[in-house]
């Protein structure tokens, strides 16, 4: 066989147990790109965006929940305020600075947490109060507590071999976790769903919507909140690393609030992985 012919001709092959594939020394040398590895170069691009972060909970009975002051100035508990009164929702339970404290859903006054015309700042605990039905308690675990930003906004459970998209209003939780490396949610479900203490759900908690804002894919970025990083690449092919600011994620994008404008050219991989 001549050397050109033998060249033509030339494959590598592999066989396994009586069977094989073969593939042409060129493509040996240049294996195709896996299908989950991330593109060469990603654009920004504007995209709307919903942070919605799913975790699993547990029904509680009689929940307690807090109180907090609106405003800040000087605590007038009404004359129906004490420890043991029942509440309504709405029910206004004292004023602070002439603006009315009230409890967001009905149930009983477990606890005043502060006394009687005594100075509070906004926003402090004025009392506990238990729910006179089921809640749903969730601890966020520190890889997901990024995502809450100013909080969650809506929640929705789905419980374990019982009903699903339940409506569940999120509160202040006055119990704090079991450990330090998570943060507590509470919500409650509606006095007329039926479940049972102890059963399993998850909760969708709704953190977050913006529209129409600049955004690159996560694995694009290094940094999940605040401040982070990225490659730009630049018309010339030359690659820089650029600050950008950080704001909502879903997940798989993440919006980018300062550091970068549409159209702007970013490596797949952040500075120091790609």
């Amino acid at each position: 066989m001549t050397r050109a012919r033998f060249g033509s001709a030339l494959v590598v092959a592999v066989v396994i147990g009586g069977g094989g594939t073969a593939c042409t020394a060129q493509q040996a040398a240049s294996p195709e790109r896996s299908a989950d590895a991330p593109p060469a170069v990603v654009q920004v691009e504007k995209r709307s965006l919903t942070s919605t972060v799913v975790l699993s909970g547990t029904v509680v009975p009689s929940p307690g929940f807090l109180v907090e002051a609106p405003v800040a100035g000087q605590v007038a508990y009404t004359d129906r305020s004490a420890a043991g009164s029942s509440v309504d929702a709405d029910h206004a339970i004292a004023r602070v600075d002439g603006q009315p404290v009230v409890s967001p859903a009905p149930g009983t006054i477990a606890e005043m947490r502060a006394a009687d015309a005594t100075e509070v700042v906004s926003r402090i605990p004025i009392a506990v109060v238990s729910y006179r039905g089921f809640g749903v308690v969730v601890d966020v675990p520190v890889s997901e507590q990024y995502r809450l930003y100013e909080g969650a906004v809506t929640a929705t459970v789905n419980v374990t071999g019982g009903p699903s998209g339940i409506g569940c209003q999120l509160v202040p939780p006055a119990q704090a976790p079991d450990t330090k490396e998570s943060v507590g949610v509470l919500c409650l479900l509606p006095l007329d769903t039926a479940v049972a203490s102890g059963l399993e759900t998850k909760v969708g908690l709704n953190t977050g919507r913006r529209d129409d804002v600049l955004a690159l894919p996560l694995q694009a970025v290094s940094g999940r909140a605040g401040q982070g990083r990225v490659s730009r690449v630049n018309h010339d092919g030359s690659r820089e690393t650029v600050t950008v600011g950080l704001g909502l994620t879903d997940g798989v994008y993440i919006e980018i609030v300062s550091g970068l404008e549409a159209g702007d050219t970013v490596a797949g991989l952040p500075p120091g992985v790609g």
